[in-house]
Order: C-alpha cells, then structure tokens, then sequence
C-alpha cells in the first residue's frame, strides 16, 4: 500500500506540474526555442512573407484576367523557352522544382486542357516530351504582358536601383547547392 500511495502522490505532482498537457520544464524550452527561431530567423521570415504575397497577387491575377493557374504559366513559359516547345518531363519537373508526381499531375490537368501534349520520347520510350500545342502558345502570348505588369507593379517598381543591385547579387548565393558556399572575398564578410 505503501508503494502505491506513493506512486499516487508522484503522480499527482507530475499532472500538477503540467500546463496544457505539456510539463512545465518543457513548455518553458519550448518557448525559449520559439524565441530563437523568431530572433535568428526574422530576415526569413519576412522574405517568405513577401514571397508569398507576391506569388498569391500574381496568382489571383493570372487566374481572373487569363483563367490560368499561375503554375500553368510557368510551364507554358518554360516551354515557349526552348527549341520547338519541347522538353522532357524530368527536365521541365527539375526547372519547376516540383516534385515527380506533383508535375505528371499538373501536366496532365494542363493536357486536358488542351495547353500541352505528352508523347513518348523518340529516343528512348521510357521517357515523356512535353509539347506546347497552339493553344497552349496563345495562352502564354495572351498572359505575358499583363504578367509582366504585374511583376513590375509587385517587385521591379517598389525596389531602388541599389536594391536590384543587392539582389542581383545575393540571390545567386541563395540559389548555389549548400555544399558550394559561394566564395567570400579576403577581408569581407
């Protein structure tokens, strides 16, 4: 009896010891790890936040001005950017950076659509072309200018000449693979 009643009060003090479900000494790391997180990645943060209002106000206008989903016109673009519209599938996935089955999924909404065919690859039949079809073309010519706009009204017209520059600097450095750093000059940080 002994050993239960003591178990029991052990018990207790534990739950007591709880808020929310999470014990005390854990709720106060994990709000010390919030706290870091929001203070070592605030720069972060903001860039995601303006990533994200930007993508969604080009999104909305391509989608009412054009009826095309945003996505849509980048594969589009992507493929108005190459020789006879064409491109591989694994080629146009790693020019997306989407992946493999979230790709075939788009391109086959875009091929319902009538904007793109997929055929088998001449060269080797394991692989999948993607060609643009002559609405998919007029899709893209129509949307461009307005996209460019927009991108202008969004991004170019809201930065200084000495702000392109800086990024026209560092977003190389962001898009390098993380085991190529880029080079830091002798005396600069």
């Amino acid at each position: 009896m002994a050993v239960r009643a003591g178990l029991t009060t052990g018990a207790k003090s534990t739950r007591s010891k709880r808020v929310d479900g999470i014990a005390v000494g854990d709720a106060r790391r994990l709000a010390a790890v919030v706290k870091r997180v929001e203070e070592e990645t605030m720069l972060w943060q903001d860039f995601l936040r303006a990533y994200r209002t930007v993508v969604d106000q080009l999104s909305e206008q391509m989608q009412r001005d054009h009826n095309l989903p945003l996505e849509w016109f980048d594969v589009l673009i992507h493929l108005a950017d190459v020789p006879d519209g064409r491109l591989r599938q694994r080629a146009l996935r790693d020019r997306l950076l989407l992946s493999e089955s979230g790709v075939s999924r788009l391109l086959l909404r875009m091929e319902q659509a009538g904007l793109i065919n997929r055929v088998t690859a001449d060269d080797d039949k394991r692989g999948i072309e993607i060609t643009l079809t002559p609405q998919g073309c007029s899709a893209v010519i129509e949307a461009t200018a307005s996209h460019l706009q927009m991108v202008s009204a969004l991004f170019t017209q809201r930065l200084t000449p000495t702000d392109l520059n800086a990024l026209t600097r560092v977003l190389p450095k962001l898009a390098l693979a993380p085991d190529n750093p880029p080079s830091t000059p002798t005396g600069s940080r």
